[in-house]
């Protein structure tokens, strides 16, 4: 993974991080933030999240949280 990439993917996390006590953020300002759909917003972070990559800065039950509405986010897309 390149640089540019992989500061997307801390950008993304960051904001699913402030955003997923609140269903995840609005499709707007995913949209406007990051040029696409909520769907592949959410779809990359499942990805990411699902690669076995270790999230030690992140407290097990924020990220079982922000799982979860991962999940929901793109069962609502289908």
């Amino acid at each position: 993974m390149d640089t540019h990439e992989g500061s997307k993917l801390d950008e993304m996390l960051d904001f699913e991080s402030k955003w997923y006590r609140l269903g995840g953020g609005p499709s707007e300002e995913i949209h406007d933030r990051f040029g696409m759909s909520d769907r592949t917003f959410f779809k990359e972070l499942n990805d990411l999240m699902s690669d076995g990559a270790r999230f030690d800065d992140i407290a097990p039950d924020e990220l079982a949280g922000m799982r979860a509405v991962i999940r929901r986010r793109l069962w609502l897309a289908r």
